[in-house]
């Protein structure tokens, strides 16, 4: 549908610096901590901070972006492969509708949502993309897992805009314009990085979707995750608890998806969890059904996907997650040369109501 691909626009805008955050959170020694080597590793790489949020009563992080020149606020969502725009912001947002094709998206739950394409320009601090594609839905989907927001900024706005985010600071990093450089120019992965984590986790594209998907080990078993920052918690499948002899107990959470579908979730811990050289000790997740998540998830090796990795895992663990270089990295990069155990990921997360961004688009073509 777009021949030419986004390019990326360094804005003569001025650069905005944060001071590092220190202390730890009652949480584990890893949450809400920036590592002073990562953020002087990442400002030697050229990258300039920018401030996200949490809004009251969510766990996820969102932030300021500007389409067309106008601010829009955006939830930070890896859980989904494309940005969304509230269809009632088009108009003041000057957006150019591509009557050419529409999009069938889809939250956890599989209910399919057609949105149309509005092209426009994203903005984030220095650098932009454009022309960018923004899916509008074309229907009312009343409260949903991101209705709180303008819209969401999914894997295609982070690759696009060179975005890193570090879940625990609460920080987006994007490029700043070189000095000395063409205002105009493309923005390419900066691949794997010292001083970024005391672990590095590979993460690859599912096997038909752009989803990034982390593997683990359990009892001598691989467990696959697609990593989801738009999820507050992280979700197993019912089938893969029930395939692993996972036990699970009742609970009041209830799971509220991307296109406003929702359904009660059981819980289950699973113990020592393995992500290369980190160790979650006790890890609680939200189980429920996910046919269609299953049906259209596998890895590259066609596997089918057992969950989805949601804030609760990212934020303990102080994630810097690179979706252009498909790379997490986990923890302090002081602490890199010892294995490490990460804190408890509790049951405290598990609250009545869940939200999960997790969504995926395939193209109609109208003409």
């Amino acid at each position: 549908m777009f021949s030419k691909a986004p390019q990326l626009l360094f804005c003569l805008l001025p650069v905005l610096f944060l001071a590092a955050c220190g202390g730890n959170s009652q949480r584990g020694s890893f949450a809400g901590s920036s590592s002073a080597l990562r953020e002087k590793k990442l400002t030697s790489l050229g990258y300039t901070p920018l401030p996200l949020k949490k809004i009251s009563r969510d766990t996820r992080f969102s932030g300021k972006f500007l389409v067309n020149g106008e601010p829009v606020d955006l939830l930070i969502d890896s859980g989904a492969n494309s940005t969304d725009l509230d269809t009632n912001l088009a108009p003041r947002l000057k957006l150019r509708i591509d009557s050419s094709a529409q999009v069938i998206s889809r939250g956890a739950l599989g209910r399919p949502v057609t949105s149309s394409v509005g092209l426009g320009v994203l903005s984030a601090g220095p650098v932009s993309a454009l022309p960018f594609p923004f899916m509008l839905a074309n229907e009312p989907l009343g409260d949903t897992a991101t209705s709180r927001y303008d819209g969401q900024v999914g894997l295609d706005a982070l690759e696009a805009l060179g975005a890193l985010i570090d879940l625990g600071s609460g920080k987006m990093w994007v490029p700043r314009r070189p000095q000395g450089g063409s205002e105009l120019q493309r923005i390419k992965p900066i691949g794997e990085k010292n001083d970024l984590g005391f672990n590095v986790l590979t993460l690859r594209p599912a096997k038909s979707l752009p989803h990034l998907v982390l593997e683990s080990e359990w009892n001598g078993r691989l467990v696959t995750w697609i990593v989801d920052t738009g999820a507050e918690v992280s979700v197993l499948s019912a089938e893969s608890a029930r395939q692993l002899g996972l036990k699970t107990a009742s609970s009041s959470a209830r799971i509220i998806d991307a296109s406003g579908d929702d359904t009660p979730a059981r819980s289950a811990t699973f113990t020592n969890v393995v992500f290369d050289r980190l160790v979650v000790t006790e890890f609680q997740v939200a189980v429920i059904p996910l046919p269609v998540v299953r049906k259209n998830f596998h890895d590259q090796n066609g596997r089918i996907v057992d969950g989805i990795i949601g804030m609760d895992f990212l934020e303990s663990t102080g994630a810097l997650l690179d979706a252009g270089s498909h790379l997490l990295y986990v923890g302090d990069p002081a602490a890199k040369r010892r294995r490490v155990s990460a804190p408890t990921v509790a049951a405290a997360s598990l609250k009545e109501w869940i939200p999960v961004g997790m969504q995926w688009e395939s193209l109609r073509n109208t003409h």
